[in-house]
């Protein structure tokens, strides 16, 4: 199995059950998003956004070595995840107060409604790596 298939089949698997498992499942997801991006930024955070960066760099590497029919398109998805990634490490209190204030209007919808198009996004990247990799 080739990277990027490889990647579009987890990336897009765990994005694909994003609504089953923040929503579906019976437990308190906002209480649980709250408590994750709290305040003060959490050590982790650094390094799991670091690693991030770092999955994104060896995809592009990936995509200038391998030569990988289509690989520019995952590369790009991939690399949209750098957004979040640089906001949580160059400013994380941004960041918090968006994630708060989404949690508090219309008792979380907003994030209800970023976790269904984060699903149909994933469901795309499975079928690319299903078909295009």
């Amino acid at each position: 199995m080739n990277y990027f298939k490889a990647l579009a089949l987890i990336f897009g698997s765990v994005a694909l059950l994003k609504p089953v498992y923040m929503h579906l499942l019976p437990w308190d997801e906002k209480s649980f998003i709250a408590k994750t991006y709290g305040k003060e930024r959490p050590r982790w955070v650094l390094g799991a956004a670091l690693g991030g960066l770092g999955l994104i760099a060896l995809t592009w590497y990936m995509h200038f070595t391998a030569e990988v029919r289509y690989s520019l398109v995952l590369t790009i998805l991939v690399s949209l995840t750098a957004m979040k990634a640089v906001t949580l490490i160059l400013d994380y209190q941004r960041f918090h107060r968006w994630v708060a204030r989404m949690l508090a209007r219309d008792r979380g919808r907003d994030i209800v409604l970023i976790d269904i198009g984060a699903g149909v996004f994933g469901l795309g990247v499975v079928l690319m790596g299903i078909f295009l990799y």
